[in-house]
């Protein structure tokens, strides 16, 4: 409870904002045993529930980070943008999911194309604030060596897998080798068999939280293991998306 106290009272909005997602992933959860409609051989409401969660953690994390800055103006306009466009696709993430439609990927008609690329520019806008979050990082002075490395170096891979999000935009599907909604790992569905994009996309975008907690607990004042993990990190994940591309999935990784 203290941390989440911490959260809001260095970024009340984001605080709320994360905290709402929190709210939405426990109603569409109930919903869930209500509504027995499925799509792509899972729950219409798994997806939405995925993003509330991702979108809360993600508002959490970029809350504790953004309070570091002493550009509290900028800090404030990064935040306010970021809670419009994460909150612009999650409505239409949970809109498509009550009329039982594809969120992503879908161009079956104008209206779902309209939707799928609004997401798209969405998500860029918010991948631009977070750049912008890194830029504005570098006269930071205040924080721990290590830690300060950890926050840039994970604000970059989340940028990375961020815009890989536009490879499967161009190949209007998560799936390689196989069309989308093939046997998966329980509620993250990646596809057990095929390549899947998402699991790269997945490793990176938690960087955000993977490598600023890896510094501050083990190398809080010394740069180089930070940068270190980093990399091991990176290319570790890098290397599920190679898997990925090569049309092989988890349950053929040997």
């Amino acid at each position: 409870m203290n941390l989440i106290r911490e959260v809001y009272r260095r970024s009340p909005k984001l605080g709320w904002f994360g905290t709402i997602n929190f709210l939405l992933l426990f109603f569409m959860l109930c919903i869930s045993f209500f509504d027995e409609r499925i799509l792509f051989g899972i729950s219409v409401w798994f997806k939405p529930m995925k993003f509330a969660i991702s979108i809360g953690v993600f508002a959490w994390t970029i809350a504790w980070f953004l309070y570091e800055l002493p550009q509290k103006h900028k800090v404030n306009k990064i935040e306010w943008v970021i809670i419009l466009m994460l909150s612009i696709e999650q409505v239409i993430i949970i809109g498509q999911a009550a009329r039982g439609e594809m969120s992503h990927f879908n161009i079956s008609s104008l209206f779902n194309g309209i939707l799928f690329q609004i997401m798209g520019i969405a998500i860029l806008i918010n991948t631009i604030m977070v750049f912008w979050a890194f830029l504005l990082f570098r006269i930071v002075d205040t924080l721990p060596s290590g830690y300060k490395i950890g926050i840039q170096f994970g604000m970059l891979i989340f940028i990375v897998a961020s815009l890989e999000g536009y490879l499967m935009a161009a190949n209007l599907g998560h799936t390689v080798g196989a069309p989308d909604g093939q046997e998966g790992v329980f509620f993250l569905n990646w596809a057990k068999s095929y390549g899947d994009l998402r699991i790269f996309h997945f490793l990176g975008l938690h960087a955000l939280q993977v490598l600023p907690l890896f510094a501050w607990y083990f190398s809080r004042d010394k740069s180089i293991p930070v940068i270190v993990f980093g990399t091991i990190y990176f290319l570790l994940s890098l290397g599920t998306l190679w898997n990925a591309l090569a049309g092989r999935g988890i349950s053929m990784i040997s």
